[in-house]
């Protein structure tokens, strides 16, 4: 048995099992209805049986070798990099902090002992022997190796401990990292365009189903947007450009921001873009 396990269940005689007792379908919590994602997440282990959860996994996984698959046909070479750092990588978010001296559960703080300099946890006694985080990006370990192995890419895991309940923000998510040598602005853009057509290109051609799925019951109209994603090149404007256009649709009451403060040199907000 593993650690932890009292008995461990293995099959000897042919490989049989007998069904002693069915599922109690009074007692099992998916039903042939729709349900809810709220109520969905309450039952992570039972998801996968749902028709939307299992498209979703088949969709994402067929998406991540559609990543691999349009790096590599560019020569591109893929860098794993680390998850536990000691790296902010540029202050790209706040940072999980990743510590071996509170394992001993509640009150375990009382026996750390404080760096009598700055008055803060002595990080010698950690496991590493320094502050350590989940990584929010790695970028800075893909630049390192670009410098020695020319394009390269990292498609992983990445943790942001930001307090921002939006569709925008996760505290888990996976992130795609290209870096380009000898690169400029236009070449990135057409990077990125050519990526997204790709990865459009990818499930229209082979999850169909799953994509009518979503088309059918969860976003009306997917199918054709991914469609014309791939038939149309993307516009492209100047940050100049962008800035003008914001005025002047505020000016004429087509659009109101939230943000009305629009000036040349600052950052465009999600509701700009």
């Amino acid at each position: 048995p593993a650690k932890g396990q009292a008995v461990e269940v293995s099959v000897r005689e042919s490989g049989k099992i007998k069904v002693i007792g069915g599922v109690e379908s009074a007692a099992y919590p998916l039903a042939k209805k729709q349900h809810s994602r709220e109520f969905l997440r309450e039952i992570a282990h039972l998801r996968p049986r749902t028709n939307l959860i299992g498209a979703v996994a088949r969709v994402r996984s067929s998406l991540s070798g559609a990543v691999h698959s349009f790096f590599m046909s560019r020569d591109f070479k893929y860098v794993h990099t680390p998850l536990i750092t000691s790296a902010d990588c540029e202050g790209a978010g706040e940072m999980f902090q990743v510590t071996s001296l509170l394992q001993k559960g509640e009150g375990a703080h009382q026996d750390v002992k404080l760096d009598p300099e700055t008055g803060r946890f002595d990080y010698k006694q950690d496991f590493f022997g320094r502050p350590t985080y989940l990584t929010v990006s790695g970028q800075l370990n893909v630049e390192n190796y670009a410098c020695a192995l020319s394009d390269v890419y990292t498609f992983g895991p990445c943790f942001r401990a930001e307090n921002s309940h939006t569709s925008r923000h996760l505290a888990e998510f996976w992130m795609i990292e290209p870096e380009l040598c000898f690169a400029n602005i236009h070449d990135n853009m057409k990077c990125a365009e050519e990526f997204i057509q790709h990865c459009a290109r990818h499930v229209l051609a082979h999850c169909r189903e799953d994509i009518a799925f979503f088309d059918k019951f969860i976003e009306k109209g997917l199918i054709k947007r991914l469609e014309n994603l791939i038939a149309e090149p993307f516009a492209r404007v100047s940050y100049t450009e962008a800035i003008e256009k914001l005025l002047k649709a505020q000016k004429s009451g087509k659009a109101k921001f939230e943000n009305t403060n629009i000036y040349w040199g600052f950052d465009l907000d999600s509701e700009h873009e």
